[in-house]
């Protein structure tokens, strides 16, 4: 049921005191990310420079998630029944369809209605799917990390709706309509990776860098350069991937390029995660024998399925990891309470609740790569807190019963 015009004026409100807040955020800000470089825009990776990175985060001790669940349970009240639009960047990438299918799931619990558009990682497909969402007039809309530059007057029509955009994925910044982002610590994500080439690469050596336009995909390059800075790693060629609906191939296209131009390289660095797959494959052609010491090793980041497999197989070396479906669910946990309750999201990219985190990174590589057929396990069981935390607090949600 689309909400009613009293609780579209109530979220246009509501919307503009966390705008205030977004604002005053950026002057003072409590996040975990606050030593990191700041980002004005979703720049090119030639504004990375090296500059200090926030320590890798420690492991998650265990956790009781339910009774951390029930714990975090504001008092009993109905949850008001929604149309949720999930707009995708493209749901090839593993890491995408990571992040939708753990949202459709949450949202399926709390018992509200889901639509979905695949912009198939072409950003001109992006606004129209945006708008075809606000057409079947979705209550509200959830997303995987695009850049607002990238849908800006889909941003400024659901404004203008009373329709509230929240964001689970990559960082996003600058933030100007999403009222809450959560996202991975992708400076730390770079840093953990970075530390992990320098023990495969003891002696150093040139590498090549992929790289993309959005303010996540920069932080990972701050946190390469940050690491690599005095050290007999180079980087010896950096390309920006262009953002279209075949980044696998022209990945591939690019690296075998690449690889004819600098011989010698001793590793391929990918900030995108499905394009590895392209890099993987250049690098195969290339190197036919995976035992030869010539070969580059291969890094990238998220431990998607077909990642893993290519770490099991031999065809990638390391991919640094967070359960990115953990931002889902509190994204889905934040238009709850928003909508049964008028309180605003957390402007933390990682929020915590009653002292459970789910933000939690790793490095796969062979020496740790699960079996086949079994996934990374998460660190902390994010779905089993939201469940139990949403069962003790809506009295309304047929999942519960």
């Amino acid at each position: 049921m689309r909400a009613s015009l009293k609780d579209k004026r109530a979220w246009r409100v509501l919307a503009a005191l966390m705008a205030l807040s977004m604002v005053a955020a950026a002057c003072g800000d409590d996040d975990d990310d606050a030593a990191a470089p700041e980002t004005t825009a979703a720049p090119a990776v030639s504004d990375t420079t090296a500059a200090p990175a926030p320590a890798p985060a420690p492991p998650a001790a265990a956790v009781d998630v339910v009774a951390a669940g029930t714990a975090a349970a504001g008092e009993p009240i109905e949850l008001p029944a929604v149309k949720v639009g999930y707009l995708q960047w493209v749901y090839a990438d593993e890491a995408g369809k990571r992040i939708e299918d753990a949202a459709k799931e949450a949202v399926e619990f709390l018992g509200w209605e889901y639509e979905t558009c695949d912009a198939g990682g072409d950003q001109a497909k992006m606004s129209p799917c945006g708008n075809g969402l606000l057409d079947k007039e979705v209550d509200v809309i959830m997303t995987d990390g695009i850049p607002e530059a990238f849908i800006t007057d889909v941003l400024e029509r659901a404004a203008e709706e009373g329709v509230p955009v929240i964001s689970g994925g990559g960082e996003v910044d600058p933030r100007d309509f999403y009222i809450g982002s959560y996202a991975s610590d992708d400076t730390d994500l770079g840093v953990l990776l970075a530390e992990h080439l320098k023990t495969l690469l003891p002696d150093g050596g040139d590498i090549i860098v992929q790289s993309f336009p959005s303010t996540w995909s920069a932080k990972r390059q701050t946190g390469l350069a940050s690491v690599l800075e005095g050290s007999n790693i180079t980087i010896v060629d950096t390309f920006e991937l262009v953002p279209d609906a075949n980044m696998v191939g022209s990945t591939e296209a690019d690296i075998t390029t690449k690889l004819q131009q600098f011989p010698d390289v001793k590793a391929v660095w990918i900030d995108f995660s499905v394009a590895s797959i392209g890099a993987a494959n250049a690098i195969a052609s290339a190197f036919p024998d995976a035992a030869d010491p010539a070969r580059p090793k291969l890094l990238t980041f998220y431990a998607n399925p077909g990642t893993v497999a290519d770490i099991r197989t031999g065809r990638v070396d390391a991919a640094v990891d967070e359960k990115l479906e953990w931002q889902s669910w509190a994204g889905a946990d934040a238009l709850a309470q928003l909508l049964a309750r008028e309180t605003a999201p957390s402007q933390e990219r990682a929020p915590d609740f009653g002292g459970v985190n789910f933000s939690v990174r790793q490095v796969i590589t062979p020496a740790n790569v699960p079996a086949e057929g079994e996934e990374v396990p998460s660190p902390v069981d994010y779905e089993t807190f939201f469940r139990t935390k949403w069962c003790a607090e809506f009295t309304n949600l047929p999942s519960c019963t």
